[in-house]
C-alpha cells in the first residue's frame, strides 16, 4: 500500500481557524429555517415533499448552512444569502446521493408486491425461485413410477398434455411414437411436454 504525503499549506490553515471567526451566528432555529425553505425551493417538486417530512434531511442541511455562515467573508465576493443558498444545495445534492445509494442496497421483503402488469400483484416470494426445491423433470426422471403419476396428474395441465406426459415419463415412449399415436406431430409433442413442465415449474413454485 503505498502511502501519500501532501505539504500543509499553513497561511491556508491559519485563514481557515474557525475559532478565530468573529461571524455572528443566529440562533439553531433560525438555521432550519432557512434549511426548509432552501429544500423546497431547491430540492425540486419530488423530493422536496419527502427531505421536509425527514428530520435527518432538515438537520443534514441545516448542519452545512450553519457551516457556511462561519465560513463566509464578507470581503469574499458573494452576500452572505447567496452564499448560504450555494451551501444549501450542495448538501441537497448530497443527500440525494446518499438516498440513492441507501435505496439501491434496501432489502425487500417476500411479502413486498411486485406489479408486473396492470391486472394482477405478484409478492416477491412468488417471483423467487426456491433454490433447494426439485425440478419437475427430476422428480419424472428419477423417482419412482407412483410419484411421477401424481406430478403429471395435476390439474394444471390439459388432457392432452397430460395425455403426452404419460406416455413419455410413465410409458417411455419415444417422442414420434407419441407423435403417431395421437395423430399430431413430432413437433407438437415435444411443445406440449415442454409447456405442461413450465406449467408444473410454477405450480410448484420453481419459477
Amino acid at each position: 500500500m503505498s502511502v501519500i504525503l501532501k505539504d500543509i499549506d499553513v497561511k491556508k490553515r491559519e485563514n481557515n481557524d474557525y475559532s478565530k471567526s468573529s461571524v455572528e451566528m443566529y440562533e439553531l432555529s433560525t438555521y432550519r429555517d432557512i434549511a426548509k425553505k432552501c429544500i423546497s425551493l431547491f430540492s425540486g417538486p419530488s423530493m422536496s415533499s419527502v427531505m421536509i417530512k425527514n428530520e435527518d434531511a432538515i438537520s443534514h442541511v441545516a448542519e452545512h448552512v450553519m457551516w457556511g455562515h462561519i465560513r463566509w467573508k464578507e470581503d469574499g465576493g458573494r452576500t452572505l444569502k447567496s452564499y448560504l443558498n450555494q451551501c444549501a444545495i450542495w448538501a441537497i445534492k448530497v443527500w440525494k446521493t446518499k438516498i440513492y445509494h441507501s435505496e439501491k442496497k434496501k432489502s425487500i421483503s417476500l411479502n413486498h408486491p411486485m406489479s408486473t402488469n396492470g391486472d394482477c400483484d405478484l409478492q416477491q416470494y412468488e417471483i423467487i425461485s426456491d433454490a433447494k426445491c426439485l425440478e419437475p423433470f427430476e422428480i419424472l426422471f428419477n423417482n419412482k413410477k407412483e410419484e411421477a403419476k401424481k406430478v403429471i396428474n395435476n390439474k394444471c395441465l390439459t388432457k392432452i398434455q397430460n395425455n403426452c406426459m404419460k406416455q413419455r415419463y410413465i410409458d417411455g415412449k419415444k417422442l414420434q411414437e407419441i407423435a403417431d399415436s395421437m395423430g399430431i406431430t413430432r413437433q407438437a409433442v415435444n411443445q406440449h411436454i415442454k409447456k405442461s413442465i413450465n406449467k408444473l415449474r410454477k405450480y410448484h413454485g420453481v419459477c
